[in-house]
């Protein structure tokens, strides 16, 4: 009777065991999903940056694994991805566009490309996307000659002085963001959503009431 007693509770145990390995599992994967466009990106590149990723599909895009380094200047083997688009990919009036990616804190990606309104004067954009937070906020800044200018006020009076409007700004994201950038991930990869349709994500947009 002991014996089976304790046969018994092992054999509960066990099937306890496996029940709260297979719920970690299950809660593990759910995190894991890409919950929108961004994730899909961000987790593809956090898997495969070592490797032959995907985003070497990308027609002459410029991929590399930048070193980083802590305080006192000592390797730390740890990696910050960066994809770089030819000018010549996108027009002579969207140049430097660039793909940061942060593995390790923040854990997301900037995207970065400047709009020239003039030979002299560019609008910087910076789309960050936080995977903890499941955000994505669009700012701008100005370069004029070698002043950067990131001071809203006054950024809104650059955009005033060459009659650029909120609607324009979106324009300019839509055209580099959703019509290059994604439309590039969704040619690629077999993804859940699309340029129209980024998923669970929350869009801050800097100028959205400008």
């Amino acid at each position: 009777m002991g014996k089976l007693v304790n046969f018994m509770k092992k054999k509960i145990i066990s099937l306890v065991v496996l029940c709260v390995l297979a719920l970690s599992a299950g809660v593990y994967y759910y995190i894991h999903q890409p919950k929108n466009i961004f994730d899909e990106i961000y987790w593809e590149m956090k898997t495969n940056y070592l490797g032959t990723n995907i985003f070497y599909q990308i027609k002459d895009a410029e991929i590399k694994n930048y070193k980083i380094y802590d305080k006192d200047m000592n390797e730390t083997n740890k990696f910050s991805p960066s994809i770089s688009y030819p000018d010549y990919y996108l027009n002579d009036r969207n140049p430097n566009l660039r793909i940061t990616f942060n593995l390790y804190q923040e854990k997301g990606f900037n995207i970065y490309f400047e709009k020239y309104i003039d030979s002299k004067v560019s609008i910087n954009f910076s789309v960050h996307y936080i995977t903890m937070e499941k955000t994505l906020n669009k700012k701008i800044s100005i370069t004029n000659s070698n002043n950067y200018i990131e001071d809203e006020s006054k950024v809104k009076s650059y955009l005033q002085d060459y009659g650029i409007t909120a609607a324009d700004l979106e324009s300019y994201y839509n055209e580099i963001v959703n019509q290059k950038v994604l439309t590039d991930w969704c040619s690629i990869y077999d993804s859940q959503f699309s340029p129209e349709d980024y998923g669970d994500v929350t869009v801050k947009t800097q100028w959205e009431n400008w």
